[in-house]
């Protein structure tokens, strides 16, 4: 059976628009700025997008599920083009995609158990994913009874050669666009702490009004005539709905500009952290860089297998050096794995406790940043006792003393008050820091806040990060 013309269109734009979704999630995956924005937008920020790009489950083969995403979608829309053609040959092809797009909705249902029952969480862009490829199916449902062998046929074999070279020309370039994105992943792991701050434009009166602000007084009570006051009231109403209107259109301008929506997220984020409560933290005998009574303290909840906190770790380090004695970086534990860590409800890094535990260790051996520089030197997802002991010897450190010390209790006993007290300051996710107590929202402000903690503190600012 033939596939109208009409279908055939909507199938493609419904393909293209999940190659589209796939990509953004490929980005995200890798932190892009621009797509961990427009995640947030979309998600919300730590959210299940976040958690599902964190899990083990995130690649297959070397190569994130997005860019398989993306491989398979581009492929299906190239077979979509080669279905227009007239005859057996275009029916075939369409009813390769409507095979392919079957088998992948199955693939869907398995990675959506996935989510569901193993990682605990939901990616809302992966499930969009999911549902324009159905889509895309039940607009190829008339394909199904044609026969995509007949695409081996000699009057069809262009069509099948086109196809199968656009398709290794598609996987060409998700490699190439893999190697792409860690290249600038590496390059960005020198700049995930921000920039400098710089003073925000001070906003205009009318900017900061809401719409009853913007409405103008009320007029005098002793107003004499009935129809000025019904003038008046009208006015009144015109104006505000004005002032409605024009903030209804800033808001839509901020959405559809990705540096003013990022612009929006960072004010968000400044004014959280400015009214954030100062908490509690235990400072004594913590792991630390740079001077402990430094004016400016920074403590760090930190997961071994996060490879965002990898990225933060290599900053951090490297940042510290041009901040002179007036910053100090803690290091505390905060392992997302369930064996340990009684807040989560799933494992996302399974083995991260023994990581922790590790560090503990290596802690009381007194070699603890040698640890931590080993650990996060290794392209780790997942690890038990014997790694644990070997990544211990591989940074110096004794390995019977390791050995021992991982299964005491003295050892779980110290990883689960860093576990507690990072769930009563607020921590639901790594790597999370706070600067003198106060939380900070968005790692990408670092820069910034530290500029305007040394302000508040009579302290000169900051090195820009390319100083």
């Amino acid at each position: 059976m033939t596939v109208s013309r009409g279908r055939l269109i909507l199938a493609a734009v419904l393909v293209i628009a999940a190659a589209l979704v796939s990509t953004l999630v490929l980005f995200q995956h890798h932190g892009e700025p621009g797509a961990l924005t427009g995640s947030e937008a979309v998600c919300g920020p730590g959210s299940g997008c976040d958690t599902v790009a964190q899990s083990p489950y995130a690649r297959f083969a070397g190569l994130p599920l997005a860019a398989w995403g993306l491989l398979f979608y581009g492929s299906v829309a190239v077979l979509l083009a080669l279905a227009a053609a007239e005859g057996e040959a275009g029916a075939a092809a369409a009813g390769l995609a409507f095979y392919g797009l079957a088998a992948a909705l199955i693939l869907d249902a398995g990675l959506l158990a996935l989510q569901a029952f193993v990682i605990r969480a939901y990616c809302a862009l992966c499930l969009a994913t999911y549902v324009l490829g159905g889509l895309a199916l039940a607009a190829l449902l008339p394909a199904r009874r044609a026969a995509p062998r007949a695409l081996l046929r000699s009057g069809a074999r262009t069509i099948f050669v086109g196809w199968v070279l656009g398709t290794a020309a598609l996987g060409g370039l998700a490699v190439a666009a893999e190697s792409a994105l860690k290249a600038r992943e590496r390059v960005r792991a020198t700049t995930i702490l921000g920039g400098p701050s710089s003073a925000p434009p001070t906003p205009s009166a009318a900017s900061t009004r809401s719409p009853e602000a913007a409405a103008p007084a009320a007029p005098d009570a002793e107003t004499p005539a009935a129809g000025q006051d019904a003038a008046a009231d009208l006015e009144r109403y015109r104006e505000a709905a004005r002032a409605a209107e024009e903030q209804a259109r800033r808001l839509q301008e901020i959405l559809d500009d990705p540096k003013k929506l990022d612009q929006y997220f960072a004010d968000k984020a400044r004014v959280e952290f400015e009214r954030a409560p100062v908490q509690e933290i235990e400072l004594q005998g913590v792991p630390h860089m740079g001077p402990a009574e430094a004016p400016i303290k920074v403590v760090e909840y930190s997961d071994f297998l996060c490879p965002y906190c990898r990225s933060l770790a290599q900053a951090l380090t490297g940042f510290l050096p041009q901040a002179g004695n007036r910053l100090a970086i803690f290091f505390k534990n905060y392992p997302l794995d369930k064996e340990c860590n009684p807040n989560l409800s799933t494992t996302i890094h399974p083995g991260a406790c023994w990581l922790a535990l590790g560090a503990v260790c290596a802690q009381e051996q007194g070699r603890f940043w040698e640890y931590h520089d080993k650990v996060f030197s290794v392209d780790l997802h997942e690890a038990k006792g014997p790694d644990v002991v070997r990544l211990a010897a591989g940074a110096a450190l004794d390995e019977a003393g390791m050995e021992s010390c991982l299964v005491s209790d003295r050892a779980k006993q110290r990883l689960s008050a860093q576990i507690a007290e990072a769930a009563r300051v607020g921590v639901q996710a790594t790597p999370t820091l706070f600067i003198n107590g106060k939380r900070l929202p968005r790692i990408s402000d670092f820069l910034a806040t530290l500029d305007k903690e040394a302000a508040r503190l009579g302290l000169p600012p900051f090195p820009k990060a390319e100083d």
